[in-house]
């Protein structure tokens, strides 16, 4: 399954538009900050999205803070990130997720795109850190401000990839 996350479009529907067209996915994971970019979108697959801290005034009731979703049997914890602080860092985050049970953590807010490996066996280093079970969290940068990131989920036999494209 191929699943391309994004987040933080703030205005720019042409990038979204085109990080769509470059993957062609089977879902969409959009974690805030531009739903109204959403609205005429046409899709052939189905779209989570939650609301971030900029879409305040366009919610409707329609979008939720965060969405926990299942998709080819992976957990996966969408949320803007916001509430957990990860301006500041991302422990309040993988708690959070830990205590949802969540395999993959999908958030924005940062407008920087990184993968990071959590877990009890994973040794230190630039892009891990500690938690109590296996925990992948991702974050796609955003897709309206340059350098205009974009970021795939790819499930395969119960294993789950992370990737980041680039567009322009």
């Amino acid at each position: 399954m191929n699943i391309l996350t994004v987040s933080d479009s703030h205005g720019r529907v042409e990038m979204l538009r085109e990080a769509i067209r470059l993957t062609d996915p089977d879902a969409v994971l959009f974690a805030g900050d531009g739903l109204r970019d959403l609205d005429g979108l046409s899709l052939s697959c189905p779209l989570y999205a939650v609301r971030g801290n900029c879409d305040w005034d366009v919610t409707g009731g329609r979008y939720a803070e965060e969405e926990f979703v299942t998709l080819a049997g992976v957990r996966i914890l969408l949320t803007h990130g916001h509430r957990q602080g990860v301006k500041h860092g991302l422990g309040a985050a993988v708690a959070y997720a830990e205590r949802c049970r969540a395999d993959v953590l999908v958030f924005g807010h940062t407008h920087e795109a990184i993968e990071i490996h959590a877990g009890p066996d994973v040794p230190p280093g630039a892009h891990t850190l500690r938690a109590s079970r296996p925990l992948l969290l991702c974050n796609p940068g955003s897709v309206g401000f340059y350098p205009h990131t974009f970021g795939t989920l790819t499930v395969q036999a119960g294993q789950v990839l992370f990737g980041i494209g680039q567009i322009g």
